[in-house]
């Protein structure tokens, strides 16, 4: 098997099309139709085929993804290996699992902070709950790190610590509710619910069922982001973060609201697997994201959180 084929049929299996593979390599498409040829007599298998307009992995290839993509990250691992880390000459990717809230509210300041120190280093985000990651502990080892709450990996390494608010979100116009939401309001209208792989949070189900409530979901999705945007010109009800909401209401039409029940915070902290701890360019960037997390500390607590997110680490 040519290794360097391997990296080719990882960006085939994910973007499941020649030309978006060659896009990702910065290959041609010619040569990436070729890698494809000689893997399909690799493994006597078509590996693609067309179904319909687009293109579908074969069951061989479905089982294949998950191996090939441990295959890319342990040669990039071994790869980034050494003795020693220059963050002002490394041109290292850190690939960082993160929700689309954190990459909003977290993102910006973040990036700052890395390449501060390390201008030519790369951070590529991922989503971390996509269909990649069949579990929470291929999240963690196929990453140098995720963002996720304090009480989700017990056992493994993690640094930092940010706690955040859960609030709930309302339309400015909303013709019944004032200026403070009540349960009565919470169980007379329809809501917008956050979901993780299509199951609700349970932060407010559990809340709520301790009034007796059950609220009647109206959309549920899977952004934080949206959340806002879904609730806004509506008489649904959303909730959400408060350092997101707080930025996005005023783009979004919405007004934040203190939720009329007992929300546990939201405490997030960051993974890492133990096989990254002797890598020294891994033990930089998690000391730089950790400090992070740590000077941020309570968000519900910063007056200015437009400029504490933008915080200087010196």
């Amino acid at each position: 098997m040519d290794w360097n084929l391997i990296p080719t049929l990882e960006a085939l299996l994910t973007e499941r099309s020649v030309s978006g593979a060659a896009r990702r390599l910065g290959l041609s498409q010619p040569a990436v139709s070729h890698a494809l040829a000689r893997l399909r007599r690799q493994f006597n298998d078509e590996l693609l085929v067309r179904r319909g307009s687009a293109n579908v992995l074969t069951p061989f290839a479905e089982r294949l993804a998950g191996s090939t993509r441990d295959a890319v990250d342990a040669f990039a691992t071994v790869a980034a290996s050494s003795t020693s880390f220059d963050p002002t000459a490394s041109a290292r990717t850190f690939r960082i699992a993160a929700t689309d809230y954190v990459q909003a509210v977290l993102g910006g300041g973040l990036l700052a902070a890395v390449h501060e120190a390390a201008p030519l280093a790369k951070v590529s985000f991922v989503p971390p709950f996509s269909d990649q990651f069949a579990t929470n502990e291929s999240i963690v080892d196929g990453t140098d790190g995720w963002f996720a709450p304090r009480e989700m990996l017990p056992g493994y390494p993690h640094g930092g610590a940010l706690t955040d608010k859960w609030v709930c979100v309302v339309a400015d116009d909303h013709p019944s509710i004032g200026e403070t939401l009540t349960l009565d309001d919470v169980q007379n209208h329809p809501w917008v619910a956050p979901t993780i792989r299509g199951n609700p949070l349970r932060l407010h189900l559990d809340g709520l069922a301790a009034h007796g409530i059950e609220p009647t979901v109206e959309a549920t999705t899977e952004s934080f982001t949206a959340v806002p945007f879904l609730v806004s010109g509506s008489q649904r009800i959303g909730i959400v973060q408060k350092s997101l909401a707080t930025r996005l209401a005023r783009f979004t039409g919405v007004r934040v609201l203190d939720c009329p029940w007992a929300v546990q915070p939201l405490q997030l902290t960051f993974w890492w697997s133990t096989k990254r701890e002797a890598d020294p360019g891994h033990a930089w960037l998690r000391t730089i994201v950790s400090d992070y997390l740590d000077q941020l500390g309570d968000l519900d607590q910063l007056g200015d959180l437009d400029a504490a997110l933008d915080v200087d680490l010196d």
